[in-house]
């Protein structure tokens, strides 16, 4: 159970990276946060989730489960496009700002792995006391 938690841990990092550097990619193209850019990511999004069992399988790589990543990758546009139209109207550095926070909490939740497995390995230390 702890590795498939640590499984999901890296693929929220994975995709809010994703979203990050794709709302970042925008703002340096100049795009600003109105409509055209959350329709082109919320579409980006639908085409993913609508093709995701034709999309190639990488299988296990490096530990990782990648098959779950490619499966899941429409969350990322997704993400981007509802972060984009909760700032909405906002100018391109604007948007590269709240890439570059949704960058940096899935850096954070990278380096909160090793809490998320204390707590984890504790929870399972206490239910085993109390059982």
């Amino acid at each position: 159970m702890q590795r498939v938690f640590d499984e999901r841990a890296m693929e929220a990092t994975a995709l809010l990276l994703v979203a990050s550097v794709l709302l970042i990619g925008a703002s340096l193209a100049g795009i600003g946060g109105g409509v055209p850019l959350v329709a082109v990511l919320a579409l980006i999004a639908v085409t993913l989730a609508a093709g995701r069992e034709r999309l190639p399988r990488p299988g296990r790589r490096l530990g990782q489960d990648l098959d779950r990543y490619v499966r899941d990758l429409w969350v990322a546009p997704a993400l981007a496009a509802a972060a984009s139209a909760f700032v909405f109207g906002a100018t391109p550095a604007e948007i590269q700002t709240v890439g570059g926070l949704l960058g940096f909490v899935g850096m954070v939740n990278y380096f909160l792995r090793p809490v998320y497995h204390a707590g984890y390995s504790l929870a399972g230390r206490l239910v085993e006391t109390l059982a």
